[in-house]
């Protein structure tokens, strides 16, 4: 079976030859030669001495014509820029069923809910994601969990694969970081450091946004653990990058850096999501990057606020002199326009949404539901958009609000958000953010203003979102 495992992954590291490069876009360069043809025709009427016009047809004047004939030759060129990309992604992440007999991890659902909450991170919890066990009590302290292991992927990538005459729908890609857990137990844990290659075969069960994508793959490792994988995902996407994914398939492989370097073969199905994740047809590299199709007017990376409340919280900062006493959170946050109200309505969320309005006060979200409107001012360099959020796992929060959003044509934008935010943390725990903190927060209520910066942040108007919608039906 190891020789098995070995020639697997080396076959598929080959496949990573029919990629030339790495680039999500290419350019296509047309050439051309300008030729600019004139003529110049100058004409002398030479009359007799003391005349005033021609002498007639019977005697008529003499004349003299030249004629200068001009070539101007000159190279053009016209850059065409292309999506490159069958699949452009961030983070993926998904809980694994029945890939262990033991306690299990216990992420919860997508492999996302369960992660950061208080009974995953704090003692005496132990065989969690965050605090492997030891030899005296390698399970789960937990108990038995439904999701018994983890995926995870980081910047998963998927390009066109030119095999088999070129048939459209075959993609090879890799990932930055991926990891396979079946259980709590990490000499199981199977790991990639950019050196995994997968071959995937697209059958498009719903060939328009948001796709429906039955792909089996076959997949391997080989540092720091050397693995195939073999199974086949079910995706459905991608909606300005949000995804649902459901896979079910087998790994074989083992680690370099265990201390127990023993083959670990186990089956999962899993349930996940991916943001940030986007996917492309093949029809879709075809055209130029002007004319892509967008489906969210906003998609961010990261948006970080500081604030001041109106209550007399203590402060989250160490430092006194700083005027902000609270902040807000958010990562891998989209905004998708809802169909009515001229697209000018609509819904997001974030994979994660942490309000730290206190050092005692603080709440996260996983997958918030989000709408607001929004409106522009003076052209679309200047948006208001008032917003209404519900945080309900593992924190129930709710905030209300608005912001004024400058977009300056960068991935980098700044604004000013004000609004009323309260909740109570649930069962999530400050510590897992700082670890000197409280073990517990308290609830909260207050009204805020402050400043927000906008990181990897790029907005499309809710106009051109539903134009290049329409054209592409």
């Amino acid at each position: 079976m190891t020789s098995i495992t070995i020639l697997g992954c080396l076959f598929l590291a080959s496949c990573s030859s029919q990629y030339p490069g790495g680039p999500l876009t290419r350019t296509e360069t047309d050439y051309y030669t300008i030729t600019i043809r004139d003529s110049t025709m100058r004409e002398t009427v030479s009359n007799v001495p003391g005349s005033r016009a021609d002498n007639g047809v019977v005697f008529p004047s003499s004349r003299e014509t030249n004629i200068e004939r001009h070539t101007l030759s000159f190279d053009s060129t016209h850059d065409r820029i292309y999506p490159n990309f069958l699949r452009a992604g961030g983070i993926e992440t998904a809980g694994l069923i029945g890939s262990s007999s033991m306690n299990g991890l216990g992420p919860g659902l997508f492999g996302i809910y369960s992660l950061f909450t208080a009974s995953e991170f704090l003692p005496p919890a132990t065989g969690t994601f965050w605090l492997p066990g030891d030899s005296i009590n390698p399970n789960n302290s937990n108990g038995n969990q439904l999701f018994k292991g983890e995926l995870v992927r980081i910047a998963p990538m998927e390009f066109r694969l030119r095999w088999f005459n070129d048939a459209p729908n075959w993609t090879v890609g890799w990932s930055a970081l991926e990891l396979l857990a079946p259980d709590e137990n990490r000499n199981n844990w199977l790991t990639s450091y950019g050196t995994n290659v997968y071959v995937r075969r697209r059958f498009f069960i719903r060939d328009q946004i948001p796709y429906i994508i039955f792909s089996p793959f076959l997949g391997g490792s080989l540092f720091p653990s050397m693995y195939a994988n073999l199974g086949a995902e079910l995706q459905v996407g991608s909606l300005a990058g949000l995804n649902v994914r459901a896979y079910a398939g087998f790994a074989d492989g083992f680690s370099w850096t265990s201390s127990n370097a023993s083959l670990h073969a186990f089956p999962y199905f899993g349930l996940g999501t991916s943001v940030l994740d986007f996917t492309n047809k093949v029809e879709e590299t075809e055209k130029e990057w002007k004319d892509y199709v967008y489906t969210g007017i906003d998609v961010n990376v990261f948006e970080g606020s500081f604030m001041v409340t109106s209550q007399n919280y203590i402060s989250i900062l160490s430092n006194s002199a700083i005027p902000f006493n609270a902040a807000q959170i958010k990562l891998a946050s989209v905004e998708i326009p809802l169909p009515f109200g001229n697209y000018h309505f609509w819904a997001g969320t974030s994979l994660l949404n942490w309000m730290p309005m206190a050092f005692d006060k603080q709440g996260l979200g996983i997958f918030p539901l989000r709408v607001g409107y929004r409106a522009y001012i003076f052209g679309e360099d200047l948006m208001f958009e008032p917003f209404a959020e519900i945080n309900y796992y593992p924190s129930s929060m709710l905030n209300v609000g608005a912001r004024l959003k400058l977009d300056t044509k960068t991935a980098n934008n700044i604004g000013i958000t004000a609004g009323y935010a309260t909740g109570s943390p649930g069962d999530f725990s400050p510590q897992i953010f700082n670890t000197a903190g409280l073990e517990s927060a308290t609830s909260f209520s207050t009204l805020y203003v402050g400043i927000t910066f906008f990181l990897g942040d790029w907005n499309k108007s809710p106009e051109t979102v539903r134009a290049l919608r329409a054209l592409d039906q």
